[in-house]
């Protein structure tokens, strides 16, 4: 059997941040390259679609150079988001947004 070195990072378990009104679930967890962050808005929703408006430093995005946005189902890119910018973006029901933010240098 070969062992292979797994980097820590990758092996991090994703954790939810919160609960917002409206059963929307932030998870986030962090990818590389390091300061990057893979996230997920969630709906426990069930009857319309949700449109979901977020600040980045109410989600822990903290670097001032700001991150690449893509969303990752269809690598659509969205944008340059800093700590103070608004992300909004619709989640349907029972459904889920899955995006990365790829920290700029």
């Amino acid at each position: 059997m070969h062992r292979f070195p797994v980097n820590k990072l990758l092996r991090t378990c994703g954790i939810c941040l919160f609960l917002q009104t409206g059963d929307i679930e932030f998870w986030t967890r962090p990818i590389l390259p390091a300061g990057s962050q893979a996230f997920a808005l969630l709906s426990l929703g069930t009857a319309t679609p949700q449109k979901v408006t977020l600040r980045f430093s109410h989600l822990g995005f903290s670097s001032a150079s700001g991150y690449n946005v893509t969303e990752v189902f269809d690598n659509k890119y969205i944008g340059v988001f800093k700590p103070q910018n608004v992300l909004s973006v619709m989640v349907n029901p029972s459904g889920v947004f899955f995006g990365k933010a790829v920290a700029l240098s």
